[in-house]
């Protein structure tokens, strides 16, 4: 399979295609990309499509994250984490997704979060949490719809992966402002191998699944909190 990458960080973008390439892709293209920004997808769109023609597999895997408690967060926290998490799927769902219907074939794989499926369990993260959140209302919604279209849609439910994605700072753009200056307790976490991750999601693919989990271990505490809500209904 021939593999896209984008990525805002020309640096980072080069050093995973790197990677990708020493692991045995036919053909690697980077290309810089804000898919926060509609023009920008526009042209990742283009220049995939001018290379490879049809794209069989959508991955909407970008994530920044701020740390601090909702009433400390700035109106441009808010706007860069929904812009990246949650703008930038939508983006990539609007330019790639229509090709696929027409196609009547591929396949859209969203990143989601252990933390946007429980979010009472991971505090401290609250722009991140809750786009994560929408992404799963999201691939959940258009499942069924893309199924009537022979496109397949899987959402991931990914808690802690050796990432980068504490340094999201170091991505943010001026025009949001400084980083959000809070000393954010650090969590205990057991943090598995992106490659872990990634033997699920290709796994996930294959059988059509409509959510993968990369964290069995935290079913039981998934449980508590669907139980909690679904109480409410006998009340």
């Amino acid at each position: 399979m021939n593999i896209v990458l984008g990525s805002t960080n020309k640096d980072r973008l080069e050093a995973a295609a790197t990677q990708v390439r020493s692991a045995g892709a036919p053909e690697v293209l980077p290309i810089v990309c804000d898919v926060s920004d509609l023009a920008s997808v526009k042209n990742l769109h283009a220049e995939t499509t001018k290379a490879f023609g049809a794209v069989d597999l959508l991955v909407c895997n970008a994530g920044v994250t701020t740390s601090g408690d909702f009433h400390l967060h700035r109106e441009g926290d808010w706007k860069w984490v929904y812009g990246v998490v949650l703008d930038g799927t939508t983006n990539c769902i609007q330019l790639f997704y229509p090709d696929m219907i027409k196609r009547g074939s591929g396949h859209i794989v969203l990143t989601g979060s252990q933390a946007g499926l429980v979010p009472n369990w991971v505090t401290q993260h609250g722009p991140y949490t809750s786009a994560k959140a929408a992404i799963h209302a999201l691939g959940s919604a258009m499942r069924p719809e893309a199924a009537g279209y022979g496109v397949g849609v899987t959402t991931v439910i990914v808690a802690g992966t050796q990432t980068d994605i504490m340094k999201s700072d170091r991505s943010r753009p001026e025009r949001f402002g400084a980083p959000l200056a809070v000393e954010a307790k650090k969590r205990e976490a057991r943090r598995i191998p992106p490659s872990d991750v990634a033997e699920r999601i290709i796994r996930g693919v294959k059988e059509d699944a409509a959510w993968v989990a990369t964290h069995p271990d935290l079913k039981d505490r998934t449980k508590q909190y669907f139980d909690e809500i679904l109480a409410a209904y006998g009340r």
